[in-house]
């Protein structure tokens, strides 16, 4: 029998064990790696295509599109966000000059398969289309908040003075002048920096869709001081002295700076500081914190407050004394003897000047524990016994022995 034939006998037997064999193989795929339909957890924005040349379409920027997928089970976790692209074709809709409200139903672009949308939210938008249009808008600048007391902003400096405007025809229309803000809240200094300006409509709102270019203005704005105002430092008097053995140690003041303001040649002829009225230290052996008049020249009142709030650091004063000891070993096994290099050492001690005064060098000792340690030759560390309130600052003319065990 001819194999054509034989064929056209058994074409049906044919096609049910094609149909059967790719039956077997689907069931079995999906055992192995079954479909899962879930919701794509990341909200995806829309791209716009199509766009005529010279026209612009805006109303997307904000619409995000949730969906369902349904795809294998070992594509969920490698599928990425840059593999799921909804967008719009402005192909699709017929346009007029100068544009118009089109709406367009959502597609979705996989660029990784198999994938597919079960389900969509929105499934359609509604975008507006206008021709590009430019036009050249004044800048202006605007300063926010106020320089602390006593100093004034100047008028800003800027450059340039003008920017170009694009976007859709009517907001470019709309746009009356490119605004930059620059806060000057609490300055003493000049504001200097580059800013970004935004396109504002006659009301002052900010106008979007559109772009500057440039798309940031060089700005100064000059603060200065006043005559009659001027900022001073403070400056602490003390009166009398610490107890014996102590010192002064350190001054803070708060605040370190003070306003003042007054005639103005009074203002500009005065030192740059005030002082405070003298602070009693005599005898101190603590820190002392207190609150001090200020000496203010006649002519001359201080804004905000007349009063500083000091504190004066108040410690003790160290001493240093040298002072040559020898090791005493302890722990030596019984029937074993030692030796140590450098027999002696000379340790400097510090400490607070009334105790160093009255130190009993007999007191200070010096041991190396040899507990545990059989015949050798051993680098040991010392032990120092000191009264309290000293320390060792150093060990001389090193800071371990050799302890050598027979």
């Amino acid at each position: 029998m001819k194999l054509g034939q034989w064929m056209r006998e058994n074409a049906l037997t044919i096609l049910l064990s094609l149909v059967l064999a790719f039956f077997f193989w689907a069931a079995a795929t999906e055992a192995e790696n079954p479909t899962e339909e879930r919701p794509y957890p990341y909200p995806l924005p829309v791209e716009v295509r199509g766009v005529p040349e010279g026209m612009m379409a805006y109303g997307a920027e904000d619409v995000r599109v949730r969906m369902v997928l349904r795809a294998p089970h070992d594509l969920w976790p490698v599928l990425q966000r840059e593999d799921i692209v909804p967008y719009v074709d402005l192909s699709e809709a017929e346009l007029g000059p100068e544009g118009g409200e089109v709406t367009l139903p959502v597609h979705v672009e996989f660029r990784r398969r198999p994938l597919q949308v079960v389900q969509m939210s929105p499934q359609e938008i509604t975008l507006q289309v206008e021709p590009m249009a430019e036009a050249e808008v004044p800048v202006i600048v605007i300063t926010e908040g106020a320089p602390v007391l006593g100093f004034v902003a100047r008028a800003p400096i800027y450059a340039p003075r003008t920017v170009i405007v694009q976007g859709p025809k009517s907001k470019v229309e709309a746009v009356a002048q490119a605004q930059v803000t620059v806060s000057v809240a609490d300055r003493r200094d000049s504001v200097t920096g580059d800013f970004s300006p935004t396109a504002v409509d006659r009301d002052g709102n900010p106008v979007p869709y559109v772009t500057l270019i440039p798309d940031t203005i060089t700005v100064q704005v000059p603060i200065e001081q006043l005559g009659n105002i001027r900022d001073l430092a403070v400056r602490v008097v003390l009166s009398g002295q610490p107890a014996p053995g102590y010192a002064v140690t350190g001054i803070e003041v708060q605040p370190p700076v003070v306003t003042v303001i007054g005639r103005r040649d009074v203002v500009q002829s005065i030192s740059g500081y005030l002082e405070t009225k003298p602070i009693a230290i005599d005898g101190a052996t603590a820190p002392i914190t207190a609150t001090a008049e200020l000496n203010v020249p006649e002519g001359l009142s201080v804004l905000v407050t007349p009063q500083v709030l000091v504190r004066v650091e108040i410690e003790p004063l160290e001493s240093t004394f040298t002072i040559q000891a020898t090791p005493i070993i302890t722990g030596l096994g019984r029937g074993l003897t030692a030796t140590v290099k450098p027999e002696s050492a000379q340790l400097v001690i510090t400490g607070p000047f009334d105790v160093v005064n009255s130190i009993d060098p007999a007191t200070i000792r010096l041991y190396l524990d040899a507990s545990g340690l059989g015949p050798g030759t051993y680098t040991l560390a010392p032990q120092v016994v000191l009264p309290e309130g000293l320390r060792v600052k150093e060990i001389l003319p090193q800071p371990s022995f050799t302890l050598i065990i027979r």
